[in-house]
């Protein structure tokens, strides 16, 4: 088979891997600063933040084993996963009761079935575009990796290795790994993992807001005529 040299991916991909691990570990620390924010309470959405951040950081091991072992096809599938994680807790911050929501998904509820505050059902088209203003890379990333999940064109696309019009011939990689992307592609989509968990961080970060400053934040509200 055609393994690239010595099976190492460039400094800069490598980079952007170490990077999973800090976010591991912020997502950790935060964690720890959930569970003791006004004095250890544990409320609903505590729950679904712990599930989140254990999905997330699983997600993020595989990914870099993924990327490790030049894996594209498998590594662009749990990209979307972790875009996933991103999009689901999100959904907390656009309902009218946020623990009772959660009470309604650990009761097996789908997200997708269940509607916001402005009566929109919460699929992940609709998520996407409500954060698509903030993060206007997202919607496109979101559409191109959908095509992963579900067996599509791009399977196709990602298994012919060269097309030679003049010959009219076709090479096919029907191989385990993907030798095939340049250096970008790997430094994109690790970067584009990273920015999705971001997401997520920001948000975890927003809840532990809520929870520990529940005054500050009825007062907002109440400035803002949020009901």
């Amino acid at each position: 088979m055609n393994y690239p040299k010595n099976m190492n991916h460039g400094e800069n991909v490598l980079k952007s891997l170490n990077e999973l691990d800090n976010r591991k570990n912020e997502l950790l620390n935060l964690l720890r600063e959930m569970l003791s924010a006004y004095g250890g309470a544990i409320y609903p959405v505590d729950l679904f933040a712990i599930a989140a951040v254990k999905r997330a950081i699983s997600t993020a091991a595989g990914f870099r084993l993924l990327v490790d072992s030049w894996n594209m096809i498998c590594a662009r599938t749990i990209l979307r996963t972790q875009i996933d994680t991103a999009l689901r807790f999100y959904s907390i911050f656009i309902v009218k009761k946020p623990h009772d929501f959660v009470l309604r998904v650990l009761r097996g509820q789908q997200i997708n079935q269940i509607r916001d505050k402005d009566g929109k059902k919460m699929s992940d088209r609709y998520l996407v575009n409500k954060l698509t203003p903030e993060y206007p890379w997202l919607s496109v990333v979101y559409g191109n990796l959908s095509g992963y999940v579900h067996f599509s064109e791009h399977h196709l696309f990602n298994s012919v290795e060269e097309a030679n019009d003049k010959s009219r011939t076709i090479t096919w990689a029907i191989k385990e790994i993907d030798t095939k992307f340049p250096e970008i592609s790997w430094i994109e989509i690790a970067e584009c993992f990273n920015a999705s968990t971001d997401i997520f961080i920001k948000h975890i970060k927003g809840w532990i807001f809520t929870k520990a400053n529940p005054d500050v934040v009825a007062k907002i509200k109440e400035k803002l005529r949020i009901k």
